[in-house]
């Protein structure tokens, strides 16, 4: 009897398992096109503690999520914040995003960036100072679509940080523009 009931709850454990490994955890590209999120093309992604962050497009928008990895495959956690491409009147655009973590160890834990796009093809490199910090250098990839830039920050965002940029021919410039 005991025997019986020990392999009844092993059988039991398996099809949980199995049931919610199936539903919630897939690998990378099953988690994106399963997220009922639109997305044309995956111009970047980047590992962030436990996270893959991407830099996707659907159309002209550029947007961000995470999708958290675990010991069982991928799952899709947030997107959020968009730019579009075709801002042709900016030459440098920005948005900030603090996309929630679904860490264990802290509920309130963010990952936080800012991004955008660049239009202007004279900018060499960005640098992003987020309060009480130093200047950072901002990341810039090349895309199908045009080049895009991000730059992360330890602590949650709500304003625009300053910006220096700087351009091939030497000079930089402080602000949005």
């Amino acid at each position: 009897m005991k025997t019986k009931l020990t392999v009844l709850f092993l059988l039991l454990m398996t099809f949980i398992i199995f049931i919610y490994y199936k539903v919630n955890y897939k690998d990378f590209d099953e988690a994106i096109s399963e997220s009922n999120v639109q997305v044309d093309e995956v111009f970047h992604t980047i590992d962030f503690d436990d996270y893959k962050i991407i830099f996707y497009g659907d159309g002209d928008v550029l947007s961000v999520a995470s999708i958290e990895k675990t010991l069982l495959g991928y799952r899709w956690v947030f997107g959020a914040g968009s730019k579009l491409f075709n801002e042709e009147d900016r030459m440098l655009t920005r948005a900030f995003s603090n996309i929630e973590s679904t860490n264990q160890k802290s509920n309130k834990e963010l990952i936080s960036l800012t991004f955008g796009v660049i239009n202007d093809p004279l900018i060499e490199s960005l640098e992003i100072k987020y309060k009480d910090k130093d200047f950072a250098e901002a990341t810039i990839i090349e895309t199908s679509k045009g080049r895009i830039w991000y730059c992360f920050s330890k602590l949650p965002i709500n304003y625009d940080p300053e910006v220096k940029v700087n351009y091939m021919d030497g000079t930089e410039k402080n602000g949005w523009h």
